[in-house]
């Protein structure tokens, strides 16, 4: 199945609820859970904040603290959030109508949720280190263990992702072509001011749901 099948069963899966579906994936993003999207950091350099304007850097400091915080809640929760998130999408792909309280759904699994995103992190960490290609490879490898731990109430976190390298044996090139054919909406979404993006995230994630599943029935 190719990128543009998995884009139109997408667009498919989110007619008449798109509007609820970037709700969801701001929110989702919001608390860390999100599969794609930026962080936004803020970095001002020292001699030049003497020169602002009171006012101005009282906002900034506020910020900074508020991103600070908001940095401690997705290390803390992002993990169980994108589980919750992975129920919601896969909820929305087999036509069960998702609401958003399935993005809360996974919190008797917080251990689990907290784990796949740290043992996640740092291995597709150490895999950068090396250089940024492996980096994106070991990215692709364990991008399933969310959906699969979902459907696998059992399944340990590094199962999930012993289970997720299985599953992309041959199928990485796949998942990076169809990331790739959202470049140029990403692009238009710059031009946007970063508005665009609050649809564009949950088209790229039911799409990413719709090749789990897809993938899955072929590697059964």
């Amino acid at each position: 199945m190719t990128s543009s099948d998995l884009r139109m069963i997408a667009r498919s899966n989110l007619a008449g609820n798109w509007v609820k579906s970037a709700l969801v994936a701001f929110i989702a993003s919001l608390l860390g859970g999100a599969l794609y999207g930026e962080s936004l950091s803020i970095s001002i350099d020292g001699d030049l904040l003497v020169y602002l304007p009171t006012a101005v850097r009282y906002y900034l400091l506020i910020a900074a603290t508020i991103g600070f915080f908001l940095g401690i809640l997705h290390f803390i929760i992002g993990g169980t959030v994108r589980l919750g998130y992975c129920a919601y999408l896969l909820k929305q792909y087999d036509g069960q109508d998702p609401e958003l309280e399935d993005l809360f759904s996974q919190f008797h699994r917080f251990g689990d949720g907290f784990c796949l995103a740290l043992l996640e992190g740092i291995y597709i960490f150490l895999w950068t280190l090396l250089f940024i290609i492996p980096g994106i490879i070991a990215s692709l490898r364990y991008a399933m263990a969310p959906f699969i731990m979902v459907e696998s109430p059992y399944m340990t976190a590094s199962e999930a992702i012993t289970a997720s390298k299985r599953m992309m044996e041959g199928n990485k090139a796949r998942l990076f072509c169809l990331q790739l054919s959202f470049i140029g909406w990403s692009f238009l979404c710059i031009f946007t001011l970063g508005i665009g993006y609050l649809f564009l995230n949950p088209y790229m994630e039911a799409a990413t749901a719709a090749f789990y599943r897809k993938t899955q029935s072929i590697t059964k």
